[in-house]
């Protein structure tokens, strides 16, 4: 049963994945490979960015019921 990485670890291993890249130490084939997961990487940050943005922007009214949050300026 495998684990899901927080998010945090993944922004981590991104970092890492990039620095890596810029170093330039690294075989093309290994380049692609860390390209690909770094990819991966961002699909799925992004992904938990938009549901945690959704449920941010939902606030509890007095009465309980969930709604939109909205600035007035």
């Amino acid at each position: 049963m495998s684990k899901e990485k927080k998010f945090e670890d993944k922004i981590k291993e991104l970092e890492d994945i990039i620095n890596e890249l810029e170093n330039g130490d690294v075989s093309l084939d290994d380049s692609i490979k860390k390209y690909t997961e770094a990819m991966k990487l961002v699909k799925e940050c992004d992904s938990e960015l938009k549901n945690i943005e959704t449920k941010v922007n939902k606030i509890v009214t007095e009465n309980g019921n969930l709604e939109d949050f909205e600035v007035s300026e």
